[in-house]
Formats: structure tokens, sequence, C-alpha cells
């Protein structure tokens, strides 16, 4: 292979790699500083050829050199920061050269196909964001929901409750916080909840039922409505009983949760 080949290849893929490393951290990197630290790694690149250069690639000195390149796109704040951001680095490259490997080896397309090798480490970069993303999705749906434990005139049961800051919904008469509540959750206390008939609801409900009755107004995007609210005993959230909360009864349909809590119950 040419080393000018050589040099443009490695180029390309050092800048794929700090691309990929700035999109992931969701750090805002300028273009010549991505440019200054490809050329940093294809200059190390290319000393490898030369045997007189090989202690420059011990695992002390490339580590480095890994570092002195992250410190020249990145900057230093903190070794907080610092330190996340080398994580990030050192696994984008961990799975980038991985997945280039795997898709060589899989099609047998030779290493000295320069266009072919940019081209996997690009399909390998795009696939580790979409990877990190959902990853970063399902953690933060796991630290936003929340089991709680729901008493209604006495019956106490469970759900999966959801912690959303669109949730602004109050009893405008009380002011008390609304919970928004699947209806399918109170199937099991004997109450057949119709969503889209508030009366025929009320006619329906058990007495015991009616002094908790509210009326809640909302509005979305389109239009308008009221959705018919149930004054709860308490919600219980861990060991904390919060009272004055309003059970909003819709028909959403998630599987993940039962129930919508604004943060502000929280607090």
């Amino acid at each position: 292979m040419y080393i000018e080949y050589y040099i443009i290849e490695n180029l390309l893929i050092n800048y794929i790699l700090i691309t990929c490393t700035s999109a992931i951290s969701k750090r805002y990197t300028p273009f010549s500083k991505k440019l200054i630290g490809s050329i940093i790694g294809s200059i190390y690149s290319v000393l490898y050829i030369f045997k007189e250069f090989e202690i420059l690639f011990t695992i002390p000195f490339k580590i480095l050199i890994m570092s002195a390149i992250i410190l020249i796109v990145f900057g230093y704040r903190n070794i907080r920061d610092y330190i996340k951001i080398s994580i990030i680095f050192y696994l984008v490259n961990g799975f980038i050269s991985g997945s280039t490997f795997f898709i060589i080896y899989l099609t047998g397309i030779k290493h000295s196909k320069i266009s072919f090798i940019i081209i996997c480490v690009y399909i390998s970069c795009e696939l580790l964001k979409y990877i990190y993303k959902d990853i970063k999705m399902i953690r933060y749906m796991e630290t936003m929901k929340k089991n709680i434990k729901v008493s209604l005139c006495g019956d106490i049961f469970e759900c999966v409750c959801l912690v959303d800051s669109g949730n602004l919904l109050k009893d405008p008469i009380s002011n008390d916080d609304v919970v928004i509540l699947s209806a399918k959750k109170l199937n099991n206390l004997g109450l057949d909840i119709d969503t889209n008939n508030i009366n025929k609801s009320l006619e329906l409900l058990d007495k015991r039922y009616l002094n908790r009755v509210r009326i809640i107004p909302y509005k979305n995007i389109s239009n308008s409505n009221m959705i018919l609210g149930l004054k709860a005993d308490y919600i219980q959230i861990g060991e904390n009983k919060i009272s004055n909360i309003v059970l909003g009864i819709t028909n959403f349909d998630e599987n993940e949760y039962d129930a919508i809590l604004s943060p502000s119950i929280l607090q």
C-alpha cells in the first residue's frame, strides 16, 4: 500500500472516530480541532511502519498519545469530564475496530480496500450512535418510572408511574395535583369507567365514590375536554405517603406504565 493512501485512510478514520466521540458525549468540537486530532493520529499511525519507533507503540505510550489527542480536541474542564470523554473515546475505538473487523471477516474483502474500510468505520460509527441513543433512552425511562401504591376508599392497588413534567393538571377547585391513571387499573375494584362518557360513568358509579368525584378540564393541541377524577386517600412512593391527590381517569394505552405523575408531587 502506498504511504499516501495509508495516511489518507487513517486521517479519515480518525476524523470519524473523533466525530463519533463528539456526538455521543454531546460535546461541540470545532472542525479545526477535529482535523488537528485526526492529523496527529495519522502521524502516529505512520510511525508504526518504522521499526525505530516501536517503543511508541507500547501500552503506556498509546495511552499517552490518546490522552494528548483527547486534550487537544476536547479540551479540559475538570477531571470527571475528562475521564468521561476518555472512556467514551476508548469505547468508540474498541467498538468500531471490532465491528469493522467483523464486517471484513464476514464479507471476505481484503483490508487493502481503503474505501471499503472507511465505509465500514462509518457504518460502525452510525450503528454505535443509534445503540448508545437507545441505551440512554432505556436508562432514562427506567429512572423516570416509579412503583407507587394508590389508596382509593380504602382499596389499595399498585401501578407503575411515569414521571412526566408534561403533566400539569390540577383540580381547578382544590388545586390538588392530578395523577393520570389508566381506567384499566380500576377494573379490579369493580369500576367500569367509560372515559368517553362521563355522565354514563357517574350513573354507574358506586355511592361510596360519589363524594370523591372531580371534573378535571384539560387541553391538548387539537381541543379541550374534561376527564373524570376521583380523590384518592393517598398515593405511596417508597415510604412516603402523599395526600391531596386526584386520580384523572383516562383511556391511554401503554404497556410500560399505568399512570403519569408530575415531578412537582415528588418535591
